[in-house]
């Protein structure tokens, strides 16, 4: 396998002093990067997965809270299994922000 010709650095005006260090801070950051402990490869996934568990763990209440509910007609969605009251579902649904009028609605009995 043949190695590639060195970039040419001369235009950039550097003294061979100056050149050198920034070959070597090159070189450090890709050495540096390339060491991966086992360890580190896992706590990259920590994050992913802690995401993907809150999401099970939110379809899993909604599911839980109907423990013996008889199959309904029309199929349930993440706010009825969460039991959201009927103006939050509303919301979600209509995928908007409450407005003043529809929070002072939802706080009279």
């Amino acid at each position: 396998m043949m190695e590639p010709d060195p970039i040419d650095l001369r235009p950039l005006g550097l003294n061979d002093l100056r050149r050198e260090r920034m070959v070597r801070a090159v070189l450090a950051r890709a050495q540096a990067g390339a060491v991966r402990t086992p360890l580190g490869v896992l706590a990259g996934w920590a994050r992913p997965t802690l995401a993907a568990a809150a999401v099970v763990t939110a379809i899993s209440l909604g599911t839980l809270a109907w423990p013996d509910a008889p199959a309904p007609s029309a199929p349930l969605t993440i706010a009825d299994g969460l039991r959201l009251p009927e103006p939050a579902a509303d919301w979600i649904a209509e995928d908007r922000s409450p407005t003043e009028a529809d929070l002072l609605e939802s706080w009279d009995p």
